[in-house]
């Protein structure tokens, strides 16, 4: 992601891909370190949508969902979404997704969507809760094929989707709706019952005295 950052800050070219076999110092929402050893898949996207700044949040629900589907379509794989953008089988992680975005005034400069995907590596021996695509399908994958497809049907869908769909499109693939939440940001810890996500991709929380709550930005974690 620091390297795509720096090429989209020089000028690169519209959906630049930017590909590591492995990282160092990888990194997942609220600076958490994501496991990124050899035979995962991880790439940064640069992207530079003609949209109003008040859309690009939707991009990354966009990017989650269409990885879910190809999952499920193309390795009948039962992959979910949890809030934000978090990709899970069987309520165990299978890929994370951080975003980056640098504007002026209403115009998006560039929005880049990094994303981690556990594909023929074993994170389950330091992250318990983590899982590969090896692992649930008993065999190696090809890591080529998988970004090929994904790069190709998110680039369809960035330049067909409806952008006021995208949300209620994306709640068909999450298993977050519903369930007693923990909601953790960096000035605060909730939980309650995650009722709905809003248009712009906001969780609502219903609190335990029955007011909602709009949660912008946190990682979530199921508690039932």
């Amino acid at each position: 992601m620091d390297i795509a950052k720096d090429l989209a800050r020089k000028g690169c070219p519209d959906f630049t891909v930017v590909l590591a076999g492995r990282q160092k110092k990888g990194r997942g929402r609220l600076n958490r370190i994501w496991r990124s050893d050899r035979g995962g898949l991880y790439f940064t996207i640069v992207l530079r949508p003609q949209i109003p700044i008040m859309l690009s949040t939707r991009i990354s629900f966009l990017a989650s969902m269409t990885l879910a589907r190809i999952l499920r379509e193309g390795y009948d794989v039962d992959a979910r979404v949890k809030w934000p953008n978090d990709i899970l089988v069987n309520e165990r992680k299978i890929s994370g997704m951080l975003t980056e975005m640098e504007a002026e005034a209403d115009r998006v400069n560039f929005f880049n969507i990094g994303i981690g995907i556990n594909v023929n590596n074993d994170p389950s021996r330091s992250v318990a809760q983590a899982f590969s695509l090896k692992k649930i399908l008993g065999r190696q994958i090809s890591r080529k094929e998988l970004l090929s497809r994904f790069l190709d049907e998110f680039e369809s869908g960035m330049q067909l989707v409806d952008f006021d769909c995208i949300v209620s499109e994306w709640k068909k693939y999450t298993i977050t709706l519903n369930r007693h939440v923990r909601i953790v940001t960096n000035q605060e810890t909730l939980e309650g019952i995650a009722t709905d996500v809003d248009d712009n991709g906001a969780l609502i929380l219903k609190m335990a005295d029955g007011s909602l709550k709009e949660i912008l930005y946190g990682d979530c974690f199921h508690q039932n």
